[in-house]
């Protein structure tokens, strides 16, 4: 168990401990109840791509709808849906409730009181927080699940480990060829995702930290299908993504994962947390929010038996 974890687990237990002190004068502690829940009063959710199944899979099961997994037309990812068939009027309900914006986008939706609660796969950027500071709101954030941050190749590619090193200095430029890293004789295509994107936004603050990346225009990715899409095709591509989606929403047989200083990305490793770039999924809500609301209610079942085990079942880790 990370220290991250260890301290965050003794925060709760203490603010519970004094919450069970002050929640009411007979002293209650605080219950969750999503008993009443329905389509119309569901909290707004947003979130990152990537999470969008989970977010769905949460609404079907707190409101008894059957799902299953199928293809997205928009985008050839994988989705959870809900069985339209037996529900017409669910559809409606996802479009309107169950968002997927992107993770900058939720935050912001998040600060600016559209959406009641957010599940992402980062922390608020520096550009959120100063954001959310400027407007005097206050976020909430929760870790609830784990994820990976990942590194993808073409399967033609003969590379199948990188270490932090190594992807720090193709990322500045100073390895330039895949020969430098055990690979052929051949330029290294070094994709980057769009400004402020979860995964952007992981690759500067877990990868290259106080280190500058290239600028390199002409190899931004838009959308996280951006770097499946390209390194399909490019057998000297190198990309990043979210463990969870690779996986999940976009499996490609053209694709490989490469190991980070010798450990491969998956489902023990990350739950072991021996992956050096093990990341935790996030649920957000403003400070201000009514701890009466549902969408409070949801905020806190995420954390319990019946919420982890729904995280599982998505294919997440799940974080207690």
């Amino acid at each position: 168990m990370s220290h991250y974890k260890i301290i965050y687990l003794l925060t709760i237990i203490m603010a519970l401990s004094l919450s069970n002190c002050e929640d009411s004068p007979d002293n209650e502690p605080f219950k969750i109840n999503l008993d009443s829940l329905t389509m119309d009063n569901y909290p707004k959710v947003d979130g990152s791509t990537s999470t969008h199944p989970l977010q769905v899979l949460i609404a079907c099961k707190l409101l008894g709808v059957e799902y299953s997994w199928s293809p997205f037309w928009f985008d050839e990812t994988f989705r959870i849906w809900p069985s339209f068939d037996d529900h017409p009027d669910i559809a409606q309900f996802i479009v309107d409730s169950i968002v997927h914006n992107g993770t900058h986008s939720s935050f912001v939706n998040l600060i600016d009181r559209k959406t009641d609660i957010i599940i992402v796969a980062r922390s608020a950027s520096d550009d959120e927080i100063d954001f959310a500071d400027s407007v005097g709101v206050e976020l909430i954030t929760m870790p609830v699940a784990l994820d990976g941050f990942v590194f993808i190749v073409n399967i033609n590619n003969p590379v199948n480990s990188l270490t932090v090193k190594e992807i720090q200095d193709i990322y500045t430029g100073n390895i330039i060829n895949w020969n430098e890293v055990g690979g052929t004789n051949a330029e290294i295509n070094p994709y980057q995702r769009n400004p402020n994107s979860g995964s952007q936004e992981l690759m500067l603050s877990l990868v290259m930290k106080d280190l500058t990346m290239m600028d390199l225009p002409e190899m931004i990715l838009m959308g996280m299908m951006g770097p499946i899409y390209r390194i399909t095709d490019d057998r000297n591509g190198l990309g990043y993504t979210v463990y969870f989606f690779e996986q999940f929403m976009a499996p490609n047989d053209s694709l490989k994962l490469l190991a980070v200083n010798g450990v491969v990305p998956g489902y023990n490793t990350l739950q072991k947390e021996e992956y050096i770039y093990t990341t935790e999924v996030y649920a957000v809500i403003r400070a201000d929010l009514d701890k009466s609301s549902n969408a409070y209610h949801l905020y806190q079942w995420l954390t319990t038996d019946e919420g982890q085990s729904a995280i599982e079942e998505s294919g997440y880790i799940p974080y207690y």
